[in-house]
């Protein structure tokens, strides 16, 4: 059971961003490619919607090439936030590989891959048997860790054990902008989209409309045209 559970927390958060990724690009592009009108002279605002939320921007670019600065500025922040998710990553990485060091050469443990009940325990104590002393007094059972290598550590001093607790800390705070940004990025794309579906609707109902009916006004056999302009 603790095996199956440390599997299940270090990988929720990975699987919980890739799922929110897959949702976000894979399934506007596949509308977008079954709403495709390449032909059309009339840009469609469903078309428009499903565009931009592939790529923010993209609907205002198919609506009126000379003119699409609003979605140039939808663009510009998806571009922003994409940077921001990737130097995010690549931050948390980084700080993730420095604390397992930092825990391995202070504390002789290795916490790569250890679920968070673990690593609030390394941060709390000095070592296994205070820890499981502790969880004794409080009558824990349930908390109580088996007492083998892989669950062994031992602090150095007092004053690494706070250090790795700062160190924690910054890698929970970096991780936990991942989310927002993603939510950022989902909003973004739907605001660009109803801005482009708007942008389409407002050119779609000022295009010249023709009809032809083959009965006059008066009910009355005979070819009858009509033709509207909006200004």
């Amino acid at each position: 059971m603790k095996i199956y559970k440390q599997l299940i927390q270090s990988l929720k958060f990975k699987i919980m961003n890739f799922g929110l990724l897959v949702i976000l690009i894979l399934l506007p592009v596949s509308l977008v490619a079954q709403e495709f009108e390449s032909n059309q002279d009339i840009p469609s605002p469903r078309t428009a919607f499903l565009r931009s939320l592939v790529v923010p921007g993209w609907g205002h670019h198919y609506v009126d090439k000379t003119n699409w600065t609003r979605g140039q500025y939808h663009l510009a922040a998806d571009v922003a936030m994409i940077l921001s998710y990737a130097g995010l990553r690549v931050r948390g990485t980084y700080l993730e590989t420095e604390l397992e060091t930092y825990v391995l050469s202070r504390a002789n443990a290795n916490i790569g891959g250890r679920d968070r009940d673990f690593l609030l325990a390394v941060a709390n104590f000095d070592n296994l048997q205070d820890y499981n002393e502790f969880q004794l007094r409080a009558r824990n059972w349930n908390d109580l860790l088996p007492d083998v290598p892989g669950n062994e550590w031992n602090w150095d001093e007092d004053a690494s054990r706070f250090q790795y607790q700062d160190m924690r800390e910054r890698v929970d705070k970096n991780n936990n902008q991942l989310p927002t940004i993603i939510t950022l990025m989902v909003v973004n794309r739907v605001i660009s989209g109803l801005s482009a579906y708007n942008h389409a609707r407002r050119v779609w109902d000022n295009a010249p409309q023709a009809s032809v009916s083959y009965l006059n006004e008066f009910g009355q056999p005979g070819i009858t045209a009509h033709l509207r302009f909006d200004f």
